[in-house]
């Protein structure tokens, strides 16, 4: 709402060329969405902005990927937004991002393992996936508090939504749990620490981003379309930090999802400068890199022959290494039906619960064959694997990076997607077993 009126008093200066439409996406998630809908709906009516509203349905679209509702969420929402602008002419979506959700993000990935790019936190502006638009963030230096102060002065009604509250979602409680006691115990002035931080690490970023842009030049060997080929002597003559911001530049070249790679990843990528004879790392997004020679090649792991996997009995509990880079993690305890409905609500990407006590003998890890079939959980009846995802409707190359875990019966889980509804949790579950299929 700040946003919107901010942005509205500006375009009715002289100076400025711009026109306003306002988007705003119902995600089905919510009883109140609806609501806010319409809050906005008739908010545009009053000032005369023209609106386009829609709703998706996040939570089967998270089912069928077989993604987290937070993260489906995200990617539902910017894919409407690009949308929107094309339908309305626009070369720039303004969303409302402040100063505190920098700080929020800032430390969730300080916690999770980043680099120095992640340390400078929210970009003000960026150009959106798959679209000739520009994303802006108008009000990314001002405070939460300053942001409500403007509202009330200016006599502005807005909504809230209710789930901000809830803190076992992991950014309400950075904001209502971790925040709070980082100011009473360490700084009361702990977010504008943080702040100061990103400020610095934006800075450097920049810096190194230039050297290691030229550094990457200077070793690239082949390029094309969705494929990069470096010289592994010339990037390991580099500076180590050199070295790891120029093979995130590498991967993004290419078309790999640069969020889901962490620092673990890059730091196994830039491994491969020096190791002896053949080696390879799974990529997100259906990519891989390979050791060839004295080279590195960036491809989509259809186009070259993927990493050969294999069947692998799974250490159940423990952790299994697979063949293509990834890990499976296999945890068994007593069930806890509140960790279980938290789960249900985020369903983090690639993460199961199981009913324990109704798995067979031993597990294993493969990958699919023709005529695999299992039950998918929420599906009417059996069906095959191949069916499954073909209905699915995944990128071809998520499709080739499903594996089957199985016990003595059949197919327990077609990783990371469903489960099968013979393994599903019940009133009469007493243990569980998490699985995770983890990239890295």
């Amino acid at each position: 709402v700040a946003l919107l009126a901010v942005l509205r008093e500006l375009d009715g200066r002289p100076q400025r060329a711009y026109r306003l439409t306002v988007a705003h996406l119902n995600h089905g998630l919510r009883d109140s969405a609806a609501g806010d809908a319409d809050f906005v709906a008739q908010l545009a009516r009053d000032w005369s902005v023209p609106c386009i509203i829609e709703r998706r349905d996040v939570a089967a679209e998270a089912q069928r990927q077989g993604k987290g509702t937070e993260e489906t969420a995200r990617m539902v929402r910017y894919d409407f937004l690009s949308q929107a602008a094309r339908r309305a002419g626009a070369d720039y979506v303004a969303v409302g991002h402040h100063a505190d959700d920098n700080v929020e993000t800032i430390l969730y990935r300080i916690v999770r393992g980043t680099h120095i790019r992640g340390l400078a936190g929210i970009p003000a502006a960026r150009r959106l996936e798959g679209a000739d638009v520009t994303l802006v963030r108008p009000l990314l230096v001002r405070r939460r508090d300053q942001i409500e102060a403007f509202c009330r002065q200016a006599g502005l009604t807005w909504r809230t939504d209710p789930t901000n509250e809830d803190t076992r979602f992991r950014r309400n409680f950075i904001r209502h749990e971790l925040l709070p006691l980082l100011r009473e115990r360490l700084n009361p002035r702990a977010d504008e620490a943080v702040l100061r931080l990103a400020g610095a690490a934006g800075d450097v970023d920049a810096f190194l981003t230039r050297l290691a842009d030229a550094a990457l030049n200077r070793a690239t060997r082949a390029r094309g379309e969705g494929s990069l080929a470096i010289s592994c002597e010339a990037l390991a003559a580099e500076p180590e930090v050199v070295r790891t911001c120029a093979m995130s530049l590498a991967v993004a070249s290419v078309g790999v999802p640069l969020r889901a790679v962490g620092l673990v990843r890059l730091t196994e990528l830039t491994e491969l400068l020096g190791a002896a004879g053949a080696g390879a790392v799974a990529l997100p997004g259906g990519y891989v890199a390979r050791r060839r020679g004295d080279e590195i090649a960036f491809e989509a792991a259809t186009e070259a022959a993927p990493a050969k996997m294999r069947s692998v009995p799974l250490e159940c509990p423990g952790e299994t290494l697979l063949p293509d880079g990834r890990r499976i993690i296999c945890e068994v305890g007593a069930f806890d039906p509140t960790a279980f409905a938290t789960h249900c609500r985020s369903r983090p990407d690639g993460v199961e619960l199981v009913d324990a006590e109704q798995i067979r003998g031993s597990l294993w890890c493969r990958p699919r064959a023709e005529g695999d079939a299992f039950v998918p959980l929420g599906a009417p009846g059996r069906q095959t694997v191949s069916d499954f995802l073909t209905n699915s409707k995944l990128p071809r190359r998520r499709r080739e990076e499903v594996l089957c875990i199985c016990d003595d019966l059949g197919i327990i889980y077609v990783a990371p997607l469903r489960i099968d509804d013979r393994v599903k949790i019940t009133e009469t579950t007493r243990r569980a077993l998490k699985i995770m299929l983890c990239a890295q």
